[in-house]
Order: C-alpha cells, then structure tokens, then sequence
C-alpha cells in the first residue's frame, strides 16, 4: 500500500497516495548525485520531511563545494578561492553534523513509536540514512580530490619557485662571472702598471749608479792629477833653490874674481 520514493521525492506530486491535507508546495528534487530510493510509507512526516530538506541542502552544498573544487589548480585558483572552500567545507560539515542529530533523534523517536508506525517510519529512516551517507561519502571524496589538487598544485608552485630561485641563481652566477672576469682584468692592468714603474725605477737607479760611478772616476783623475801637480811643484821649488844656490854660487865666483884682480 506504500510507495518507494528517495529523500529527493518526498512530498513531490505524483509519488504515491498522499494524504488529503497533503502539502503540494512541497520542494522538488536538485541537481547533484543520484541517491537511492527511500521508504517513507503513504503520509508526509513533518519531521521526516525536515530530514529530507536537510540532506536536499546538504546535497547542494556538497555540489557546490565540488564546482569550487573544480577550480583548484586554474586561473580562478587563489586566496579567494582558498576562503571559498574554506568555508563552504565548514557549511557543508555543520549540515552535516545537523542531519547527524537529526536522525538520532528520528531514531530515539521511532523506539516510542506503536509497532505498525514505527516500521514503516524505520525503513524510511534507514533509506534517508542510506541516502545521506551516499552524499556524505562524495562529500569526503570530494575532499580528498581538493587534498589531492591542492598538494599537485603547491608542488608545481614550488617547483617554480625552484626554477625561478635557480634561474636567478645562475643570473647572479653569470654576474659574479662577468665581475670577476672584468676584476681579473683590472688586476692585469695594475699589474702591468706596477712592472712598468718597477722597470722605471729599476732604469732610474741603473741610472744612480752609473752617474756615481762617473763621480768615482772624476775623482780618481782628479786625485791622480793632484799628485803629478805636487811633483811638478816639488820640481819647481827644487829648480828654484838650485837657482838661488847657482846664483849665490855665481856672486861668489864673482865677488873672488874681482878680488883677484884687485891683487894684481
């Protein structure tokens, strides 16, 4: 007497006998997953109806998350995209913590239920369980695939980064190169600069030395010639003495010549 139906078709018109105080502005089913069916017996439980828009939500958040997850790893991948996920993930875990509560307390409710009612609210129950975990597993997978992106993508950021740090390295490497290439030049420069001075100064005290030596000589002629000037003033005072001596000599001889002829 009860129609099979999933959380998605409850209250939707058409899904079996309904009630005549039956809502028929009841919410249709979402785009999302496809879910099972669920049994929720001939009437519309208020608070089974409550489960069902519950997970309806939850369903669609979960395909939210999963378009925002889409986007990890595009051009549309950044710190928005970041607080996004962030929060959509939070939204969907309270959902879910919401339909958690929910359904225990359709199962504590169902224990005070009369026999034939509460078999025909458990099977519902047990079909909208069924039905959440079916959503609440592409919700953990959907995690694990954004875990998943979100490591490939900040992989490929480092290894850019890598790229980028070495390229730079390498540039400041060819820099260094150059530098140094242009440093050992100058240092060539100099070096011949300081050779030249050295041959300069090396040229200039050959130069010294030579001129001293010059001196040296100088002074040796003029020392020889100072002696041979002595000699030939020795001589000249001797020449001179032998003179007056000849000349004294010579008045003598004179003076005796004129005595003998005064004898005579």
């Amino acid at each position: 007497l009860f129609e099979i139906m999933s959380f998605q078709d409850f209250g939707k018109p058409g899904a079996g006998r309904r009630p005549q105080n039956y809502n028929h502005n009841a919410r249709s089913s979402l785009p999302g997953p496809s879910v099972g069916g669920i049994g929720v017996g001939e009437s519309r439980d208020p608070q089974f109806s409550a489960v069902s828009d519950a997970i309806l939500q939850y369903q669609r958040n979960v395909g939210i998350l999963e378009r925002i997850t889409r986007n990890i790893g595009t051009k549309s991948d950044g710190p928005v995209l970041d607080t996004q996920l962030k929060v959509q993930v939070d939204v969907v875990q309270q959902l879910g913590v919401k339909i958690e509560k929910q359904l225990r307390d359709e199962e504590i409710r169902i224990q005070s239920m009369p026999r034939t009612e509460a078999g025909r609210s458990r099977a519902t129950h047990i079909k909208l369980s069924r039905d959440y975990r079916r959503v609440e597993t592409n919700f953990k997978n959907i995690l694990l695939e954004a875990k998943r992106k979100r490591s490939l993508t900040d992989a490929r950021r480092r290894e850019m980064e890598e790229h980028d740090q070495r390229k730079k390295f390498e540039e400041g490497l060819q820099d260094d190169n150059t530098r140094f290439q242009i440093q050992i030049q100058e240092d060539k420069l100099n070096e011949e600069i300081m050779r030249e001075r050295e041959e300069e100064i090396r040229n200039i005290n050959k130069g010294m030395h030579q001129v001293n030596e010059i001196y040296k000589d100088l002074a040796h002629i003029v020392a020889s010639q100072q002696e041979q000037i002595d000699e030939v003033e020795a001589h000249m005072e001797n020449a001179n003495q032998n003179a007056e001596s000849g000349l004294q000599q010579v008045e003598k001889a004179n003076a005796a010549s004129e005595s003998s002829c005064l004898i005579s």
